[in-house]
């Protein structure tokens, strides 16, 4: 069984530019992606990276220059057997969360990003299916499936729904992240608590630092 995972390789992670340099978000969408890739092999499924540009990496890699739509479209078209569709950008995701939808009953079952996204994908039969992300992919993906006649159960978690996109989006990762991209966005930021939401900043006197035990924070000058 294969799970399909998008990945930019150039510029990634573009929309974090404000508060990280290029060769951070590089490293950091690299870093993520292991994580993610390493939840998906320990769930015995095969790593297909979707890509516009080649670059070497443990897994088979698909080239198409195509939109995201179109290369997933032909993707999905040549396969018999169920493809999950993994976003590169969900580092929370754990083996339970893939184990649990694996379980699933359903034709689909489908994970929501925030902002009516589209996170993750189980597809049983990817000939009767076609996604179309973008917008509010979501709710556009629950209705193709009703169109084919496939049964559709949400998956709703909070690891799959939470997307690095914004530099908002990094709270999440610093403070619940477990793997080596959370490991190395706190190497050079903090949490700042100082006033209204919390952010991830590069330095700023008001600092807390996550401890082993969940929910407990030092206050650090």
């Amino acid at each position: 069984m294969k799970a399909v995972v998008p990945f930019k390789v150039v510029n990634a992670k573009s929309r974090l530019s404000t508060l990280l340099t290029l060769e951070e978000r590089t490293k950091l969408a690299m870093l993520m992606l292991d994580d993610i890739t390493g939840v998906l092999k320990e769930a015995g499924l095969g790593i297909v990276l979707l890509t516009t540009t080649p670059f070497s990496y443990d897994a088979e890699i698909v080239v198409s220059e195509k939109d995201l739509n179109s290369a997933l479209n032909d993707f999905l078209k040549a396969e018999t057997e169920p493809v999950m569709i993994v976003m590169a950008d969900i580092p929370l995701i754990s083996l339970k969360n893939v184990r649990d939808i694996l379980n699933s009953t359903a034709d689909l079952i489908i994970s929501p990003g925030r902002g009516g996204g589209t996170n993750i994908q189980y597809i049983k039969d990817p000939q009767r299916y076609h996604v179309d992300y973008y917008g509010a992919s979501f709710l556009d993906h629950v209705h193709i499936a009703e169109e084919n006649g496939l049964s559709v159960e949400v998956f709703d978690s909070f690891n799959a729904s939470t997307d690095i996109d914004e530099t908002y989006d990094l709270v999440e990762l610093y403070i619940h992240g477990k793997g080596e991209g959370a490991k190395y966005l706190r190497t050079f930021t903090a949490l700042d608590v100082s006033k209204g939401r919390v952010r991830v900043v590069r330095e700023d006197a008001h600092k807390i630092t996550p401890q082993h035990m969940p929910g407990k924070y030092v206050a650090t000058e």
